[in-house]
C-alpha cells in the first residue's frame, strides 16, 4: 500500500512540475511571440520559419531517439551512457557540418540568400547537443522534472529576452537566430550545474550497435513526425512566398501554442509514466485510455471554441496585420481536435516496444499529408489548412486500428470514453455560436470579445463536465477547493495582521 502511494505521489509530483515547466515556458513564449509579431513582418517571420523547420528536421535526426532509449531501458550502466553520448556526438556534429555546407544550396533553392547566414547561426546548437540532450533524458528517466523546469525556464527566458532585444535593435531574423543560440548556450551552462549523477561527459564509441538499431527506428519516426509538423512551411516557402509562410505560420502557431499548453505539458510525463506502468506489469491500455480521456476533456472544448473565436484571438494577441491568419487558425482547430484523441499514441507504442510500427505509421502519415499539402498549395492557404484537417482524419483512423491490434483498445471503447468530452465540446461550440449571432466578433474590440467568450465558455464547460460526470470534474472540484482554501487562508492572515 505504501509502495503504491509513493508511485502515485511520484507521478503526481512529476506531472505538477511538468505542468509548471510547460506553462512557464508557454507564458514566456506567448509574450515573446506577441511582441515579435509587432516588430517583424510576415516575410521576416516566414523566412525564419523555413530556416527553423530545416533545423528541426536535422535535430530530430541527430538525437537518434536516445532520450526514448534511456527512459525505456529497465537498467542502464555508465558504459551505456557513454555510448549514448558517443552516438549523439557522431550524429549531431556530423549533421551540423552537413547543414553548414549545404546552407548556400538551401538558400538558392528557396531564392532567399539571407537563409545562408541564418542557417549557419542556428546550426551552432548542434555542437552542444551531446551534452544537453543526454542529461535531459536522464533527468526525465529519474522523473526529476524540478531540475528540468529550472533548466528549461532559465534557458527559455534568456533566449526570449535575447530575441526581443536583438530584433528591437534592428537585426531582424538574424536576431532571432542569435537569440536562439544564446538560449541554448544558457541551457548548456545551467544543465552542467544540475547534471544527474548518472551522466557521463566523456563519450565512448564502443557497443553503439544496439543504440543505433533501436534509436534509428525511433529517429526515423521522430524525423517524419517533425517534418510532418513543418512540411507546410517548407512547401509554401518553395511553391508560394515567404509572406504566405509567415501568415500560415502565425495561424498554425496559435493552434500549436494551445496544443502545447494542454497536451505536451502532460506528454513529457506520459512516456516515463507508461514505461513505469509496463515495468510494474500493470495495464498500459487502461493507463493510456485514462490519460487521453482526461486531456481530451480540456483540449476538445478549447479547440471547439477557437474554431469560432480565432479572429479576436489573433488580432488581440498579434495585431491587425495578421488578419489573414484567422481563417487558417479556425480551420486548424478542427485538426487539433482530431489530434487530441490519440495524443499519447507514440508513447504507448514505445512503451511496449513497437518502434517499427511507429515508423511505418509515421511514414504513411507523412506521405499522405505531404501529397495533400502539395496539391492544396497550388490553390490557396485555406485549401492547405483543409488538407491538414483531412490528413488528421486519416491519421485518426489508422492509429485507431494500430492501437486495437497493439494494446487491444477498440475504437468503440475510445468513443464511449470520449462521449462526455464530445458533448462538452459541442455545448461550448454552440454557446459561442449563439454569442457570435449577438456580437460581431470582427467589428467589436478584440479584447472585449475575448472576455465575453470566456464569460460564456467557462461556465458552459464547467456545467458540461458536471452534467456528463466527466472524469475531469473531480480535478476541477479539487482545484477550486484548493484555491478557495488558499484565498481563505490569505484573508484570515490579512485580518489577523490588521488586528
Amino acid at each position: 500500500l505504501i509502495l503504491s502511494f509513493l508511485k502515485i505521489f511520484l507521478v503526481v509530483f512529476s506531472i505538477f512540475f511538468s505542468l509548471v515547466n510547460s506553462y512557464s515556458l508557454q507564458a514566456v513564449s506567448f509574450v515573446t511571440v506577441a511582441v515579435l509579431a509587432r516588430l517583424l513582418t510576415p516575410k521576416e517571420i516566414g523566412l525564419f520559419a523555413v530556416a527553423t523547420s530545416i533545423a528541426f528536421l536535422a535535430s530530430s535526426i541527430r538525437s537518434l531517439g536516445v532520450s526514448e532509449y534511456l527512459i525505456r531501458e529497465k537498467e542502464i550502466t555508465a558504459e551505456q551512457v557513454k555510448s549514448v553520448v558517443g552516438v549523439v556526438l557522431v550524429m549531431s556534429w556530423g549533421l551540423g557540418a552537413v547543414l553548414l555546407a549545404a546552407s548556400p544550396w538551401i538558400a538558392e533553392f528557396y531564392g532567399e540568400q539571407d537563409l545562408t547566414l541564418v542557417l549557419c547561426i542556428i546550426t551552432i546548437p548542434f555542437f552542444l547537443a551531446p551534452f544537453t540532450a543526454v542529461p535531459f533524458a536522464l533527468m526525465a528517466r529519474e522523473m526529476n522534472f524540478s531540475h528540468i523546469f529550472r533548466v528549461d525556464f532559465a534557458g527559455g527566458l534568456i533566449g526570449s529576452v535575447s530575441n526581443i532585444s536583438l530584433v528591437a535593435m534592428g537585426f531582424s531574423y538574424y536576431g532571432l537566430a542569435c537569440g536562439t543560440v544564446i538560449g541554448v548556450v544558457a541551457e548548456f551552462l545551467i544543465i552542467t550545474y544540475y547534471r544527474p549523477k548518472s551522466m557521463e561527459w566523456m563519450p565512448s564509441f564502443r557497443n553503439m550497435g544496439e543504440i543505433f538499431r533501436i534509436g534509428m527506428l525511433i529517429s526515423i519516426s521522430k524525423t517524419l513526425n517533425t517534418t510532418s509538423q513543418n512540411v507546410t512551411d517548407l512547401v509554401l516557402g518553395r511553391l508560394a512566398t515567404m509572406d504566405k509562410v509567415g501568415l500560415f505560420s502565425r495561424g498554425i502557431g496559435l493552434i500549436l501554442f494551445l496544443r502545447n499548453l494542454i497536451i505536451n505539458s502532460v506528454g513529457n510525463v506520459a512516456l516515463p509514466h507508461l514505461s513505469q506502468v509496463h515495468r510494474d506489469g500493470e495495464s498500459v491500455k487502461d493507463a493510456y485510455l485514462n490519460a487521453i480521456v482526461l486531456v481530451g476533456a480540456f483540449a476538445m472544448p478549447i479547440f471547439a471554441v477557437v474554431n469560432l473565436s480565432a479572429y479576436p484571438m489573433i488580432t488581440a494577441l498579434f495585431g491587425n496585420q495578421w488578419t489573414e491568419s484567422t481563417e487558417i487558425a479556425s480551420i486548424l482547430a478542427i485538426w487539433a481536435m482530431l489530434q487530441s484523441v490519440h495524443c499519447f499514441s507514440s508513447q504507448a507504442l514505445l512503451t511496449i516496444g513497437k518502434e517499427r510500427t511507429i515508423m511505418w505509421y509515421d511514414t504513411l502519415s507523412f506521405a499522405v499529408k505531404l501529397g495533400l499539402i502539395i496539391v492544396a498549395a497550388t490553390i490557396s492557404m485555406t485549401h492547405v489548412a483543409w488538407a491538414i484537417v483531412l490528413s488528421g482524419a486519416f491519421d485518426l483512423i489508422v492509429i485507431s486500428c494500430i492501437l486495437y491490434y497493439a494494446i487491444s483498445l477498440s475504437p468503440l471503447q475510445v468513443f464511449r470514453a470520449f462521449a462526455p468530452n464530445l458533448i462538452v465540446a459541442v455545448s461550448c461550440w454552440g454557446a459561442i455560436k449563439l454569442l457570435s449571432l449577438e456580437v460581431n466578433f470582427e467589428e467589436t474590440n478584440s479584447w472585449l470579445v475575448i472576455l465575453l467568450i470566456a464569460a460564456v465558455a467557462v461556465p458552459t464547460w464547467t456545467l458540461g463536465l458536471k452534467l456528463t460526470s466527466n472524469k475531469a470534474w473531480a480535478i476541477v472540484v479539487e482545484l477550486c477547493s484548493h484555491l478557495l482554501k488558499v484565498v481563505s487562508r490569505k484573508g484570515s492572515q490579512g485580518k489577523g495582521s490588521q488586528g
